[in-house]
């Protein structure tokens, strides 16, 4: 197993935090069962074509050794999801984690309202194939 120090950029409350982490590449296994959660927004926007947003959304609980997958059909007419963000930055799959934001990709110019129904995440419970190094923070440099 590799071990790289990555510096890992995120925002916590809208401040960008960088830090430096020790991690390695893992193997997992994805289950066959999983589950479906709606990504709603949870504000009202308007939106370009072509222009990428964030938007607020309803929050959505992920327990840890949980990986979210976006579904690749499209559910919304104006809007399409690209990927989500969670509150308080990156972390660790082996964490919870809260879904509070996604970012948005206009298919056409128009409004997406609180409310609406952006796209569904494909939910998967993972299980560590091999022995994960957890990722931990250095300090002092």
């Amino acid at each position: 197993m590799k071990e790289e120090v990555v510096r890992v950029v995120c925002r916590d409350n809208d401040e960008l935090v960088c830090k430096m982490v020790k991690a390695a590449t893992y193997e997992f296994t994805l289950a066959t069962r999983a589950k479906w959660e709606m990504v709603i927004c949870d504000e009202d926007t308007e939106i370009r074509a072509g222009e990428f947003k964030k938007v607020h959304i309803k929050e959505i609980y992920l327990e840890p050794d949980m990986v979210a997958i976006p579904c690749t059909f499209t559910h919304h007419a104006i809007a399409s999801l690209i990927k989500v963000g969670t509150k308080g930055g990156a972390k660790p799959v082996d964490n919870d984690r809260i879904v509070a934001y996604a970012y948005i990709l206009g298919q056409e110019t128009g409004q997406v309202l609180k409310g609406d129904l952006l796209a569904v995440l494909n939910i998967f419970p993972i299980m560590f194939t091999r022995e994960a190094m957890t990722p931990r923070e250095i300090h002092g440099q």
